[in-house]
C-alpha cells in the first residue's frame, strides 16, 4: 500500500461508477481541486509516518491503517470458503449417494416386476399353446 496504489485505485473505483471528478469530489464533500490533488497524486492520503512506524515494527503498512495484515484475514476467509466448500461438496456427495441408493433399488424392483411379467407371458403362451392343442385334438375326433 502505497500513495500510488491509493490514486489508482481511486481513479478505478471513480471510473467504475462513472463519475467525473467534480462528482466524485462532491460525493466526498470535498473541494473538486482537492480531490484532483489526491487523484493526480499532488496530496498524499497515506502519511510517511505510516510507513515509517511500519518500518520500525517490522510490518505491512496495511496493519498499521487496518489494524490486521489483510494476508492474515484473507487466509481465515480462504480457511472459511475451503470448509464450506467441503461441507457442500460432503452434503452434495451425500445427497448423490442417497439418491443413487433409491435408484438401485427401484431398479432391482422393476426387474423382479420384469422377470414377473415374462414368467408370466410364458405361462399364458404355454397354456395357449396347450389350448389350441385342446381344439386341434377336438376337431380331429
Amino acid at each position: 500500500m502505497d500513495n500510488d496504489s491509493v490514486k489508482q485505485n481511486l481513479l478505478k473505483i471513480r471510473l467504475e461508477h462513472n463519475l467525473s471528478q467534480g462528482e466524485m469530489a462532491d460525493v466526498l464533500g470535498i473541494a473538486r481541486n482537492t480531490y484532483r490533488n489526491i487523484e493526480k497524486g499532488g496530496t498524499k492520503l497515506i502519511s510517511d509516518t505510516v510507513f515509517k512506524v511500519a518500518g520500525w515494527a517490522g510490518i505491512a503498512p496495511e496493519e498499521v491503517v487496518l489494524g490486521y495484515s489483510p494476508t492474515d484475514r484473507n487466509v481465515g476467509r480462504l480457511k472459511d470458503a475451503r470448509e464450506q466448500f467441503n461441507n457442500k461438496i460432503k452434503d452434495l456427495t451425500d445427497e448423490y449417494e442417497g439418491r443413487l441408493e433409491r435408484l438401485r433399488y427401484e431398479n432391482s424392483l422393476l426387474k423382479d416386476l420384469i422377470k414377473e411379467k415374462d414368467d408370466n407371458i410364458r405361462t399364458l403362451r404355454s397354456m395357449t399353446a396347450l389350448l389350441e392343442k385342446r381344439l386341434e385334438d377336438n376337431k380331429n375326433d
